[in-house]
This record gives C-alpha cells, structure tokens and sequence, in this order.
C-alpha cells in the first residue's frame, strides 16, 4: 500500500487489551473482530428491543390519559 493510504480501526495493542483476544497485541484477526462486533450488534438490538416496549407502553398510558380526558 501506498503512503497516502488511510485505515481507519482499533489498534491491535488497545483491542488486544480490551478483548484480550488473539495470540499477541501486534494484529487483530479478523474472527476475533466480526466476533467483537456481532456481539456490540447483539447488545445494541437488545437495547433497541427494550426502548421500543418503553415507548410502547408509555403510548398505550397517553392514548389512555387522553381517553380519560376526552381529548382525541
């Protein structure tokens, strides 16, 4: 690769530190990095799935409010 070529990722020293995956701190495999991410996916969906049973109930407590107060 040239000079002027721009990666943009974690350090495999900072990964390596966090995950403590893969053999040393010099590279990332790419196993270890799709498994890192599907997992951050798995955790950020769960957290999606939660705030949409939030929003649903507190829309279910509006629509009722309103009800009481007859405002439609």
């Amino acid at each position: 690769e040239g000079a002027n070529v721009r990666h943009i990722g974690p350090m495999a020293q900072d990964f390596h530190g966090a995950f403590a995956l893969g053999g040393d701190d010099k590279s990332i495999a790419t196993v270890d990095a799709d498994g890192v991410a599907l997992a951050a996916i798995q955790g950020l969906y769960q957290i999606v799935k939660e705030k949409d049973e939030k929003i649903r109930k507190l829309e279910a407590t509006l629509e009722a409010i309103k009800k009481k107060l007859n405002l439609d």
